[in-house]
This record gives C-alpha cells, structure tokens and sequence, in this order.
C-alpha cells in the first residue's frame, strides 16, 4: 500500500481515523467482547452495526455488481460519457469498501482510476470535453481521482494519479472567477473565470477540499474566496442557500449542496455562519428524498448534508431516502432512471453512493 492518509479540511476535521484504516478495521471486525466495566464506545456500537448484513448491504452488493458488468476492458464504464460515468462508478466502489488487490471489485476499481489518468493525460488535464459535462464532469473526475489517491498498490500508478489530480486542479484553480462582485470566488460551465453559480461550484469545492486531504496544495485565498461566495448565495428571506447569488429560490439541491459546501470548507457552527447551515439544513428535517426536479444528483447532496450535519438529520433524512432508493433498484442491481440525466451506470453509481453514506468509507461521508 501506498501509505495511509488522515482526512480533515480547514477548521472543521472530516474524520480522525483514514479512510483506509477506517476500511480495514471494519473488514475486520469481530463480535465486540463483553465489557464488565464499561458501556460500549460510540464507534464500537457502529462497528458491530455496520457488520450484521441487512437489506441496504443486499442492494450495494447488487448495484455493484450492475455496475462492474458494464465495464468495458479498456477501463471505462460508459460509451456515452466515459470519464464522468467512470468517475462516478469508481465513487461507488469505493463508497463500499473496494480497495485494489485487497477486495472483490479492487481491480475494477484499479482500471478504472488509471482510465481516468489516460484520459487526463489525452485531455491535457480537462475531463469535460464529452457530452454536456463541462466543469461539472472535471469536477466529478477530479474528487474521483483524490478519493483513490494513495489506494493503489503499485508506487507508480500512485505517482500517476497524483500528476492527474495536479493538472485537474490546475484547471479548477484557473477557472475560478476573479471578476469583483457577486460572482467571485464561484465557477462556472465553462474552464474560464466569469460569472458563477452554486450547482457547478459546489463539485469544484469537493475536489478541492478532496485535494487537500490528499496533502496538495490548494492556495488559502482560493479557498477563502469559495467560501465568501458560498455564502453570498445564502437568502436570508427564503433561509436558504441559492443558484445564483442574488436569487431568492432556494431548492432542496441548492439547500444541500450549500450546507455541504460551508462544512467542507471548514466552516464551524458559530455567528452568521452558524445561522446560514442551520437555517438551509432545517429542511432535511422534513424533506421528502422521493421526489425533486434531479433525483439522483440531488440526493447525493440530500444524504452528504444529512450525514455532516449530524445524527438528527441523518436519523431522519437517510432512512427515508434508502426506501426510496430501494423502490427504484431492478433484480439487475440497475436503479431505474428517475427525473433529469441517465439512466443505466449513471443513476446506478449514484444510488450506491447514496446507500454507502451511511459506511463513511469516504473521507466525504464522514461527520
């Protein structure tokens, strides 16, 4: 193995324990022995819960297996659009527990991870040039890539990855925009600085905060400036976070993506920020995760929000979204397309995705 890496971002840790070391422990978990002194900790009742296999373990197993048999032998996991869908499908496997040479589907994961670098190399460092994904897809790519760093086991192809994740965000870095006003500090479709908003931002934060747990270097001014306009695009009126700084609508994705955003910035529950994620997360108590305009991407934010803000929202929020994911699976593992985007490996990486949250495999995933 490569080495072991401690995730955290910011002020706000994302976890103590590396997500490998997080993998291995829960591999090896055991029944926990009878204590005569003390309680069980915390993390020892997780543990134990997450060992006894149950109805949501049954459907990422079927998902997964989906997923792997539309692999084509080059690496990718789509024709269609291959760098974003094999993006998201490595997510997936590794959401579950997938590690190269030490897991059932850690070659799949393994070939897939080192398409992505071929294709950044051809790409000259952008992944967006397929389809409609633009800085949406690079962004998707990006994480994908700092989730794997440091899994691989052979020290070159960890290099590789390494050297695509710092083209990737040099391109992020590049297409922040530096225009004065509402827009600054956000991103945009397009890798060029402009104008900006929440939806495309929202993926370009996750890489870069992804990054930084990989140990690269992320300029804190690009940091500071994605932070102030995640902020912008709060409305105090509608208590929630926006599209666009200066509109008043605040979606169920947009409320999400926002709280997921500050956390991962490093963003603390104090002052005017404190007021901003809980006024925008207050909705995760009562949301309905069957429903939305964009189903799958907006319940990747929906169980990522749910999960940071703690065990309230993720007690109520995660429970109801794994019935409704459950609903959509087919006996093929596919879950049925929903509303907006694909069908087939793309609403099936996602639905995977959404059901690992609760493993917190993924630096990501973690309170």
């Amino acid at each position: 193995m490569f080495g072991f890496r401690v995730s955290g971002f910011g002020k706000k840790g994302i976890g103590s324990i590396g997500r490998i070391d997080r993998i291995c422990l829960i591999a090896l978990i055991v029944p926990l022995p009878v204590r005569t002194l003390a309680a069980p900790s915390a993390d020892e009742v997780h543990l134990a819960a997450l060992a006894r296999h149950d109805q949501m373990d049954g459907a990422v197993a079927r998902g997964l297996a989906y997923l792997v048999q539309k692999q084509d032998p080059s690496g990718h996991f789509s024709k269609d659009m291959p760098n974003v869908h094999t993006a998201l499908s490595c997510m997936a496997l590794m959401s579950a527990g997938q590690i190269p040479g030490r897991s059932r589907y850690g070659e799949n994961l393994r070939k897939g991870i080192m398409y992505l670098v071929d294709a950044s190399k051809s790409g000259k460092g952008y992944f967006g040039r397929e389809g409609n994904a633009r800085m949406y897809g690079h962004g998707i790519c990006t994480l994908a890539l700092c989730e794997a760093y440091g899994m691989m086991q052979d020290e070159g192809e960890n290099r590789l990855v390494k050297e695509a994740i710092e083209r990737a965000v040099k391109i992020i870095l590049a297409s922040q925009s530096k225009h004065k006003g509402p827009h600054h500090g956000g991103w945009r479709y397009e890798p060029r600085p402009g104008d900006a908003d929440l939806s495309v931002t929202a993926w370009q934060v996750l890489a870069l905060r992804a990054a930084q747990n990989c140990r690269l270097r992320v300029p804190a001014h690009a940091v500071t400036d994605a932070m102030n306009y995640v902020r912008r695009t709060y409305h105090a009126g509608s208590k929630g976070f926006t599209y666009q700084a200066g509109s008043s609508s605040a979606s169920a994705a947009m409320r999400s993506a926002g709280t997921v955003c500050m956390l991962a910035l490093g963003s603390t529950h104090e002052g005017k920020d404190a007021e901003m994620l809980n006024g925008s997360a207050a909705f995760l108590l009562t949301a309905k995760p069957g429903t939305g305009r964009y189903f799958y991407y907006q319940s990747y934010y929906l169980a990522t929000a749910a999960n940071m803000m703690g065990k309230r929202q993720r007690s109520f929020l995660l429970p109801k979204m794994e019935k409704a994911l459950l609903n959509l699976q087919m006996p093929s593992g596919e879950f049925r397309k929903h509303t907006g985007a694909h069908g087939g490996v793309y609403s099936t990486a996602f639905g995977v995705i959404c059901l690992s949250v609760r493993y917190q495999y993924l630096p990501i995933y973690q309170e």
